[in-house]
């Protein structure tokens, strides 16, 4: 008997036992990419979305931005517009304007969103949820007024409004389904219960990939980059402009951290067959020279010598900047009683053609590519510091470059080449431009070149205390990860600075650079919107970006590193 009792006490302890691990183990977390239809232009998830939405809603920079002229200014542009206007159709078809606080009631922890189409902005939208928080979401009360679908043995609401947009949403196992198509929905509540259609998870611009970033980050974004370079609505506003370099990849991922305050974003990014490659030079050597004293620096392989050779001769040799007019203005009418030209004129010839465009750039191009060509350099670091002029009204912005070359430098060549360069911008067959020897020899003439030759390193510079500190490091050690492209811009070293610069590029008085630069017209654009996008973003001191080819995949991290 006491036996019988001991069994059954035992096996009710081993039922409570298992019940209590049951309740205490969760079920799998759904993979959303599987529940997505696929065909999308760009995926993005989150394992909390709603503590990222919270987070911003709580943070100081969101209060800073939108009281910035920044914010301002892009709430009067064209594509700001256009988007609140299919915001506020899509609010007219869900029988509300949503809020920041309607938004972050149905964000969840698991979410993920899909967009189809850019100029309508076709998105679904998937979010893991309480069942409690949905129910008493401002979407959820307005239910009744939606048409009521079935996909996949669940239950979804549907309305169209008056401007034909659509808003469609459901709630099953958990999740909250919302999107700007009936289909999406329905297809994903089809995938929900198990049915084998095609899926985001199974296209090979997700697949490929996510399966080489196997560490996701608190944000991820999967991009077929393919897709989006052929939509006209990409290619007209990505602010970048630059779908070109772009199209050399056909995916890509990228993974967003917060660390120690600080923001780091990893990229991975697949290369498209038979786009070109620079090369795989390291320029981990190059990024040790730069300095506790540099403002702005990049150092990157040489792919075209010409671009090497325009940068040499844009940075140190230095032309008059030049004026291009846009083809877009037609010209102006001249009335036929306007006198042309005037008698106190006397400089202007009109017996013959005035100067090329280019002025003689073209030709000191080819000088110093040829000296390029002939090193020949391989890759290339630019080092930038700004420091004000003690009369406090110009800022002096010089430049180093240091050229790595296959050997060592033969200094006759540099010095020939550079004095061919220099002669055709600063004098008239190169009188008065002469070299005065040293460690480090210098060409003078209207302008200053520094150079000095340390084997297969050649540094170019127009600023003796820069390229001072750029040499004091030549011994410093590389880094140890084999770089083939690095950057970098120490924002809180070089704001006020450049907020000058901003200033006088606007023609903008001192006084207005406590306004943001506001004048009738909005703010100017310069010394008001961007510096005002420097003012929200102070807390940043330098940002970096560092890049490793390996093959047909190119990896990237860009850290924004905050004040500690």
């Amino acid at each position: 008997m006491k036996t019988a009792k001991r069994i059954a006490l035992l096996s009710t302890l081993l039922l409570c036992a298992a019940g209590y691990v049951f309740l205490q183990t969760r079920p799998p977390a759904l993979e959303l990419a599987k529940v997505m239809p696929s065909g999308a232009l760009l995926y993005a998830e989150a394992p909390n979305f709603g503590s990222l939405l919270r987070d911003w809603d709580r943070s100081k920079r969101k209060v800073d931005w939108l009281n910035s002229a920044n914010y301002s200014e892009f709430s009067r542009s064209g594509l700001f517009i256009k988007l609140s206007e299919v915001f506020g159709q899509y609010g007219e078809a869900a029988g509300f304007l949503p809020d920041l606080k309607s938004i972050t009631e149905l964000a969840g922890t698991d979410s993920a969103l899909a967009l189809y189409e850019i100029r309508d902005v076709e998105f679904l939208y998937v979010s893991h949820l309480a069942e409690a928080d949905v129910m008493k979401s401002q979407l959820w009360a307005v239910r009744r007024q939606f048409e009521q679908r079935q996909a996949g043995g669940v239950s979804f609401y549907l309305q169209t409004g008056a401007s034909k947009r659509t808003v469609a949403f459901a709630f099953s196992k958990g999740y909250l389904f919302l999107a700007t198509r009936d289909d999406l929905v329905a297809q994903a509540l089809e995938l929900l219960a198990g049915r084998d259609n095609p899926s985001i998870a199974s296209d090979r611009w997700y697949r490929e990939p996510v399966a080489a970033a196997p560490n996701p980050g608190e944000l991820r974004l999967v991009m077929n980059l393919e897709a989006l370079v052929k939509s006209v609505y990409f290619r007209s506003y990505w602010v970048q402009r630059n779908t070109a370099t772009i199209r050399q990849y056909w995916a890509g991922v990228t993974d967003i951290r917060r660390t120690g305050g600080s923001i780091v974003e990893d990229r991975v990014f697949l290369r498209a067959p038979g786009s070109p490659m620079e090369g795989s030079q390291p320029v981990s050597n190059l990024l040790a020279l730069v300095p506790p004293e540099a403002g702005v620096y990049r150092a990157s392989r040489i792919g075209n010598s010409s671009d090497a050779a325009n940068l040499i001769v844009q940075k140190l040799i230095g032309p008059q900047p030049q004026r291009v007019p846009d083809w877009r203005n037609a010209p102006f009418a001249v009335p036929e009683d306007a006198s042309v030209g005037s008698e106190s004129d006397l400089e202007t010839r009109i017996d013959e053609q005035p100067l090329p465009a280019d002025a003689g750039v073209s030709d000191s191009v080819a000088a110093v590519r040829a000296m390029v060509d002939r090193g020949p350099a391989r890759t290339l670091l630019l080092v930038q510091s700004s420091s004000p002029q003690p009369a406090g009204t110009f800022v002096k912005i010089p430049s180093v470059i240091v050229l790595d070359g296959d050997a060592d430098w033969d200094p006759g060549t540099v010095k020939s080449a550079l004095t061919a360069a220099a002669g055709k911008l600063w004098t008239t067959s190169a009188l008065g431009v002469g070299w005065v020897g040293g460690s480090i020899e210098r060409l003078d003439g209207l302008g200053t070149i520094l150079i000095a030759n340390r084997g297969r390193l050649l540094f170019l510079s127009n600023d003796l205390g820069l390229l001072t500190a750029v040499l004091d490091r030549s011994s410093a050690a590389s880094a140890a990860t084999p770089l083939t492209y690095a950057a970098g811009f120490r924002h809180l070293r070089e704001r006020s600075s450049y907020q000058s610069v901003m200033a006088a590029l606007d023609f903008a008085p001192a006084s207005s650079n406590a306004e943001f630069g506001f004048y009738r017209n909005g703010p100017k654009f310069f010394s008001g919107n961007i510096r005002s996008l420097s003012d929200v973003l102070s807390g940043v001191v330098e940002i970096q970006v560092a890049e490793q080819d390996k093959g047909a995949v190119t990896l990237q991290t860009v850290s924004y590193l905050k004040a500690r």
